[in-house]
């Protein structure tokens, strides 16, 4: 029980602070869209794209592998291992400078297809090496579950970030050069802070055979994050090529408000759940508590997903302008895809624990190349919905072969009917929502139809025996403890 009350802690920590991260950044979504516009906004969406793609090569996310094989070593070695990492990804910053002034000005030029790309892709590589290592000191903080630190240093950046960008777009009219900009000031404060706060304990060592683990797993993820970027983002390629920045803009803002889920319960739930399936998965009751897990995540998860959907128009209504409106309608597909995309950490335990990452980048190639092939399908003829449909049925592939490939290394079998009971009782709330909102146009009335329609959930999952009345109180009750005790 001592367990559980430490993970619910540390949970609602995590997802306070991803609901206040994502609260302060939904102040930039009026900006973005008022003062850049349709246009720009698909150009920035494009730059984003650019940025996610070329991170998984600037320190080879070397904090990947540090995560690892964290606690595969003693207290006293896990300096060594930290060492390791961080002075390798220093000599990589060194080769990645040198790549930049050598093959930047012809990159830039093939791949951003707007004035200034050369100043803007150095923008983009600036913010990607930032963030790089910002990810890779912050990391001991999630090894060791201190989930105030991770939130106090993930806030302080996103109040920075912000009031550089609004100075730069808002007062100094910069575009979109101004929101890189912004971002660079207030990361690269961050990371300052982090460099002194570390440069005490740390020493420029190599421990070969450290180091040979954390690349091998590191590395075998490259492959993966590439074809991870094509299924999340190849998408705003296709749309630009297709029908313009305009149709790339709202579809980005769709993305946006769909990609909720990841600050609300994805990445508060694999913060807990990454670390805690390598500490356990040798333990006699690992099967028993990973399946725990993971019918938390299908209830909790389709109730965000459901949630978010239901009031996905509200966000546009409140964030964006009625240019905007269409996107309304591909949010609950992109929810459902991040919610798959999340699921993985699951499918994948029994490649990671064999520390064979190439598998996953075989896998992720796959989904990638479905994906490509079904946005050339569908794009010209259903545009952006095209394009979500796509990433929804590729991630689906994928956890498909996740499992299959998986089971062979760590066989464990999960409780897949919890998760098609789930599925059923979204599907039936979905459709009843599709009809009331047909026959109700008044949104008052359906912001309030919409509670019920969300405790029709609960009601259906208790009644199912999904969860237990008295299960639900009791969390609700520690939830609150937990809130007034902040308070």
């Amino acid at each position: 029980m001592n367990k559980e009350r430490s993970f619910l802690k540390i949970g609602l920590v995590y997802v306070i602070g991803q609901l206040l991260s994502k609260a302060i950044s939904f102040i930039m979504l009026p900006i973005y869209t008022r003062e850049l516009g349709a246009m720009e906004f698909g150009k920035l969406s494009l730059a984003d794209t650019v940025m996610d793609f070329i991170s998984v090569f600037l320190i080879v996310t070397i904090f990947s592998g540090y995560t690892r094989f964290y606690r595969d070593y003693k207290k006293e070695d896990r300096g060594r291992l930290r060492n390791t990492a961080i002075t390798f990804a220093i000599f990589l910053l060194v080769i990645d400078i040198l790549f930049f002034l050598i093959f930047g000005k012809i990159i830039a030029s093939k791949v951003l297809n707007f004035d200034n790309s050369y100043y803007m892709f150095f923008l983009i590589f600036l913010r990607g090496i930032i963030s790089q290592f910002i990810s890779l000191l912050i990391c001991d903080y999630t090894l060791k579950y201190e989930a105030k630190k991770i939130v106090i240093v993930n806030l302080v950046m996103l109040v920075l970030n912000i009031t550089f960008v609004i100075i730069l777009v808002v007062v100094k009219r910069q575009g979109i050069f101004g929101v890189y900009k912004g971002y660079i000031y207030g990361s690269a404060i961050i990371l300052v802070y982090l460099i002194i706060k570390n440069i005490k304990t740390f020493k420029l060592e190599l421990d070969k055979s450290m180091l040979k683990k954390m690349v091998v797993f590191s590395g075998g993820l490259i492959p993966s994050g590439i074809s991870g970027t094509i299924l999340n983002l190849a998408d705003r390629y296709f749309l630009t090529s297709y029908e313009g920045f305009v149709q790339t803009g709202i579809y980005s803002i769709g993305y946006k408000i769909g990609m909720l889920i990841n600050p609300i319960f994805i990445a508060p739930f694999t913060s807990i759940f990454v670390p805690y399936k390598f500490q356990i998965y040798k333990s006699k009751e690992s099967h028993e508590k990973i399946n725990k897990m993971f019918k938390i995540y299908n209830i909790v998860g389709v109730f965000i997903v459901l949630a978010i959907t239901l009031y996905s128009k509200f966000f546009i209504y409140i964030f964006a302008t009625s240019e905007y409106m269409a996107a309304y309608n591909i949010i609950s597909l992109i929810l459902f895809s991040y919610f798959l995309y999340g699921k993985a950490e699951f499918y994948t335990i029994g490649m990671q624990i064999a520390n064979k990452t190439y598998l996953d980048a075989i896998v992720m190639g796959i989904g990638g190349v479905i994906n490509i092939i079904l946005n050339i399908i569908l794009i010209p003829k259903i545009g952006m919905y095209g394009a979500a449909i796509s990433t929804l049925f590729s991630y689906g592939i994928m956890n498909s072969l996740y499992n299959y490939i998986s089971q062979k290394m760590y066989s464990i079998k999960f409780n897949n009917f919890i998760s098609i009971k789930v599925y059923f009782i979204y599907g039936f709330i979905f459709l009843l929502y599709k009809i009331l909102s047909f026959i109700n146009k008044n949104l008052i009335i359906e912001f309030i139809v919409n509670i019920f329609l969300l405790a029709m959930y609960i009601f259906i999952c208790i009644k199912l025996k999904l969860i237990s009345y008295e299960i639900l109180l009791h969390y609700i009750n520690r939830v609150k403890n937990k809130l007034f005790k902040c308070n």
